[in-house]
């Protein structure tokens, strides 16, 4: 649940607060703009504006990059996308670009810029997700976003979000009554309320990546039988036979895994096993495994307070969309935007 969408955090913070600007203020963005109405439009046709938002124009290439960025960010281009889809991008991105301005209008507005070591501190965060400074570079390059540009945007995110926090308490706050009730009224379904079993165990494998042949299998059979007939133990044995390099060295630990989390070619004999037993050996796609189960935890109900944090987490999530939905509605009906389908 921790995946919470950046726009849905952007847009879900400003709740009631811009709500209450628009019942008792009319809306910082009702203002009269007719007076130019006909000659912004005349300046779209020229321009091959895509749409105007409170006069402040929206071109077709600022469209055209937004469109460039979602598929860049998806690994797609251009040409691998049917015509009928594309149109169906271009639009949903303008709506994007015309929620992003609506909502910069209301934080910009006001002035508000966070404080300077806190904005430096985001920038230098968001940095460090790249190789080096030469990939930091060459991303900014490929969408357009020389360093001067990235560090201002960067900055007016920070600034807009912080702006946002500042309103978002009072609109999502969830109760801890609220989140023992959703708790309640949901753990019947099982879905999510339910631990299920696991083991943990250890392994020996001897990989066939690059060979498969009688050798391997007979070698895997005589490490078999050094533990289960001649006493040897199992942990030694892993850290000088097995092939996994992730385990090798803790005597084939595979700490606790579910059913789920492991290939069904290994998990189908394995979770046969009861604790203390030790595997025959099998085969999977990758080679050979000995495994012994050295610990069994059975499915279990999860208990209210590991789960907590999530329930509350996906109630907030909740509430945000249905505040955005409301919000963006409100701030559309309040705002002057005229759409420009030719240029679309």
């Amino acid at each position: 649940m921790n995946k919470f969408p950046w726009r849905s955090l952007l847009y879900a913070a400003v709740l009631g607060y811009i709500l209450l600007d628009l019942k008792v203020f009319n809306g910082p963005l009702k203002q009269s703009f007719t007076e130019r109405q006909n000659e912004a439009i005349a300046a779209a046709k020229e321009n091959q504006w895509v749409a105007i938002v409170n006069r402040e124009p929206i071109t077709s290439d600022q469209l055209d990059l937004a469109v460039y960025r979602h598929l860049y960010q998806r690994g797609k281009d251009y040409s691998e996308i049917p015509d009928k889809n594309l149109a169906m991008i271009r639009r949903a991105a303008l709506q994007s670009l015309i929620d992003d301005t609506l909502v910069r209008h209301y934080a910009d507005g006001e002035n508000y810029s966070a404080p300077q070591d806190e904005i430096d501190s985001f920038i230098e965060e968001w940095e460090t997700q790249f190789t080096s400074e030469s990939d930091l570079e060459r991303r900014s390059k490929l969408q357009f976003l020389p360093a001067e540009e990235r560090r201002r945007a960067l900055a007016q995110i920070w600034s807009r979000k912080r702006w946002l926090e500042q309103r978002i308490e009072p609109g999502v706050n969830v109760t801890d009554e609220e989140v023992r009730q959703w708790f309640e009224a949901n753990r019947e379904t099982g879905v999510g309320f339910v631990e299920p079993e696991k083991l943990r165990a250890r392994q020996i494998f001897i990989s066939t990546v690059e060979a498969d042949d009688e050798e391997h299998k007979q070698l895997i059979q005589d490490i078999h039988h050094q533990i289960t007939e001649q006493g040897k133990p199992f942990e030694e044995i892993a850290k000088e036979m097995s092939e996994d390099p992730r385990t090798a060295g803790k005597g084939g630990d595979l700490n606790w895994f579910a059913k789920d989390r492991v290939p069904e070619k290994f998990a189908k004999p394995v979770f046969e096993l009861k604790k203390g037993q030790i595997s025959k050996p099998f085969k999977t796609d990758i080679g050979w495994h000995i495994v012994e189960v050295t610990d069994h935890q059975p499915e279990k109900p999860v208990e209210f307070e590991e789960v907590a944090d999530e329930i509350r987490f996906h109630l907030e999530t909740e509430r945000s969309a249905d505040t955005i939905k409301q919000l963006m509605k409100k701030l559309r009906t309040v705002a002057n935007i005229r759409l420009f389908p030719e240029h679309i």
